[in-house]
């Protein structure tokens, strides 16, 4: 069973979205009129090289056209010998290009130099600021190449313009040789340059001004290292690199590529790859191995799909469940179609900034000194109006974005480590907070044994804390109660564990608030409110008059289970009543950002092939044995794994189970159980695809979950696809809902 419980304040990456479904953002990059995504990755790539500039601090004017001249001092920067042209500087090979001529260096350098990749023309001028055309601009990259005269053809710039499509340096272009080259367009062709092999070498040109470093992931381009250098942080290595000319902007983030170095190990540039598929998509909703998409399209990942969050590499088992609507990622697909690796932008919180009132932004100035940051709350897009007083504002510079928090949490002061005076971590209602430097002077007020309110960063690290007097704890979960101890899963990431009175039990999978007021015991409330106003219309996204946030996180549940994070797609009715909404929280807009519903789609069950038997659990006042049906649920992994009492099911059936607390014996009961309708006589060629089957007349969603049993063999399927592949009947075991569950395939 999937338990996705994600953070209250979703971490969002700004990256420039490049497909329809994600909707449009501006490229993020220094140069303010850039809005094309591809056009800001590679005039990063050659801004960090030193070989092209802006023509403001903030403006590129990406349509402007460039002269010989430009076109020629960007081919010597490209070639890394832009320290030759002062050699140069002094000569006069053309009487229109004086000494004295800014580019005389760099045009020089270029016509007598050891590389020669440009000429003057028949008339012995060389027209420097004459407007390059495409015909000489790929000429010039050509012979950066390798490539001559003799290579291409007598007719020029034809043969050049054929040879160099043939081995993709003018892939993306559609110019003639006579066009003129844009600022933007040279970009483009620059960055497929250092991408193409040279004549002869079999290696790119990237490889032949630096020490090429293949399949790297760039994290974070503008950094520094901890003696506080320029530096970027990609997965090369697990410390920040010094850069040779500039650091680069997140539009570069997430992007596999080839990282380039010099000789003393400096990073000269990052080249993205032009190889796989590298989609910015905005999540809607995560699982252990899918990632929805806003606009319909899914992912498909497995728990140990690598996965880059806060700048460091894990594994997607480990980040899923702390990402919630809003979130912007980067999925990079393989050329075999499978998804290599996840990139989540934003560092952990280092410094932080408690805001002061409400909707204010003093001290922001203290995060950072830029004023075109965006603010998300709570994974949400907003205006400065949106902030209220003890919020929590973080920043990312690879995503300019100031992150704001409103989770406070009110808690027995338990332990500290070093001490009260300058403490680093703190320990309460069973957690161990980092504490951010910013927190300590507030921390300090209080001593061991205290009551508190801790405010939260995005990340769950404690940015401050103050009395409860001042600000109360607003932290909501749901609560897990067996017996006398409980678990509370929070909305915004954490799990608080603690003993709780036996008031509580009837709290059990209910919505709560919580807090601490002594050592190792919470406190729980049921929260009030949040009841539906009508029905949900899955089609509007309202519940009854009142919309759902942009962000909102919808969940779903069964019994006593643990909520299922879903997305509103994953509903298969057009509406859901209002007596199956458990919960409607509300936001500061009055949307609703969170909603917990009731067994709307079936993902709250573990689902399986049951095996029955007999087994004694007691004995009588008698002495005689007591005896009931355990069962136990296969499904070719381990999840859920346990035996259960229950007698509804016979040995063989399909069906789903949600384990509750009584115990009999060493079993415990189940708190729901669905027993699966069987399909017969199915065969392979009813699947209209991976999703779909089509069976009399009738159509069944196939779970991505499904699991797949050859009964002939006794073994499970790895996949959908291995069990399509065998030739024989099959039967579809399906929920109330139509969605296959379950498969078994018996072999002729």
């Amino acid at each position: 069973m999937k338990q996705l419980l994600t953070r209250c304040a979703a971490l969002a990456l700004a990256l420039a979205m490049v497909l329809s479904l994600t909707g449009a953002l501006a490229a993020d990059t220094v140069f303010t009129d850039i809005t094309d995504p591809e056009t800001a990755r590679n005039v990063e790539v050659l801004r960090m090289m030193g070989v092209i500039d802006g023509v403001t601090a903030t403006t590129f004017e990406p349509n402007s056209t460039l002269t010989r001249a430009q076109f020629c001092k960007m081919a010597v920067e490209a070639l890394g010998k832009s320290d030759q042209a002062v050699i140069y500087q002094n000569y006069t090979i053309f009487p229109d290009v004086k000494a004295g001529f800014w580019a005389a260096g760099y045009i020089n350098l270029a016509v007598r130099g050891e590389d020669k990749f440009i000429a003057g023309f028949p008339d012995g001028t060389f027209q420097p600021n004459s407007t390059i055309t495409y015909g000489q601009a790929v000429t010039v990259l050509m012979r950066l190449l390798g490539y001559k005269d003799e290579d291409v053809g007598v007719v020029w710039p034809d043969g050049y313009l054929s040879s160099a499509a043939s081995i993709g340096l003018t892939e993306g272009m559609n110019l003639s040789g006579s066009d003129t080259v844009t600022r933007a367009q040279a970009a483009k062709l620059f960055v497929n340059l250092l991408n193409t092999n040279k004549k002869d070498s079999g290696s790119t040109f990237a490889a032949s001004i630096g020490n090429a470093q293949e399949d790297v992931v760039m994290l974070n381009p503008d950094t520094t290292t901890s003696d506080g250098v320029p530096a970027v942080l990609t997965s090369y290595s697990e410390n920040p690199i010094p850069v040779a000319n500039r650091t680069g902007s997140s539009a570069l983030s997430g992007r596999k590529g080839t990282l380039l170095l010099n000789t003393a190990g400096k990073v000269l540039t990052f080249v993205p790859t032009d190889t796989g598929t590298t989609q910015d998509i905005t999540i809607s909703s995560t699982s252990t191995d899918t990632i929805s998409a806003s606009g319909g399209v899914r992912f498909t990942v497995s728990t140990d799909t690598v996965t880059y969050y806060q700048d460091k590499k894990t594994s997607w088992v480990d980040v899923y469940s702390f990402l919630n609507a809003g979130t912007l990622a980067t999925v990079y697909t393989g050329g075999n179609g499978k998804v290599e690796f996840v990139y989540i932008g934003g560092s952990t919180a280092g410094e932080a900034v408690i805001v002061s009132a409400d909707g204010s932004t003093a001290g922001f100035e203290l995060l950072t000194d830029r004023t075109d940051y965006r603010i998300y709350k709570n994974g949400e897009q907003v205006t400065r109006s949106a902030l209220e007083q003890y919020d929590v504002a973080t920043y990312s510079s690879s995503t300019n974005i100031v992150y704001v928090s409103d989770t406070r949490l009110t808690v027995y002061y338990e332990d500290v480590y070093p001490n009260t005076g300058a403490p680093e971590t703190i320990t309460a209602a069973g957690y161990d907070f980092t504490v951010l430097p910013s927190a300590r002077e507030s921390l300090s007020r209080f001593k061991l044994g205290n009551t508190m309110t801790l405010l939260l960063t995005q990340d769950n690290q404690v940015a401050g804390a103050v009395t409860g007097s001042s600000a109360r704890g607003n932290a909501m979960g749901v609560a897990d109660v067996d017996g006398g101890s409980a678990k509370v899963n929070l909305f915004c990431g954490l799990t608080l564990e603690g003993s709780v009175s036996g008031s509580a039990a009837d709290l059990d999978g209910q919505v709560v608030t919580v807090s601490s007021s002594s050592k190792d015991k919470l406190n729980l409330s049921r929260v009030t409110g949040g009841k539906a106003s009508g029905d949900l219309n899955v089609e509007t996204g309202k519940v009854g008059d009142v919309s759902l946030a942009a962000n909102a996180r919808i969940y779903d549940k069964v019994a006593g289970s643990a909520m299922t994070q879903i997305a509103l797609t994953d509903i298969p009715t057009a509406s859901v009543k209002q007596s199956d909404i458990v919960y409607a929280h509300r936001n500061y807009a009055g949307d609703i950002d969170i909603l917990v519903l009731e067994d709307v789609t079936g993902a709250g069950y573990l689902y399986g092939r049951i095996e029955v038997s007999t087994v004694e659990t007691g004995t009588s006042v008698d002495g005689s044995p007591i005896s009931n049906k355990v069962i136990t649920v296969q499904n070719g992994t381990s999840t859920g794994a346990g035996s259960y009492i229950c007698s509804a099911f016979r040995d063989g059936d399909w069906g789903g189970i949600v384990p509750g607390q009584e115990s009999v014996g060493n079993y415990k009961r189940l708190s729901a159980y669905v027993v699966l309708k069987e399909i017969e006589g199915v065969s392979a060629s009813d699947f209209r695809s991976s999703s779909v089957v089509v069976v009399n007349g009738t159509t069944y969603t196939v779970s991505e979950e499904v699991s797949c049993y050859n009964v002939t063999t006794g073994e499970w399927f790895a996949s959908l696809g291995r069990c399509l592949a065998f030739d024989g009947k099959m039967s579809l075991f399906v929920d109330s809902r139509n969605v296959v569950r379950g498969i078994e395939v018996r072999q002729r």
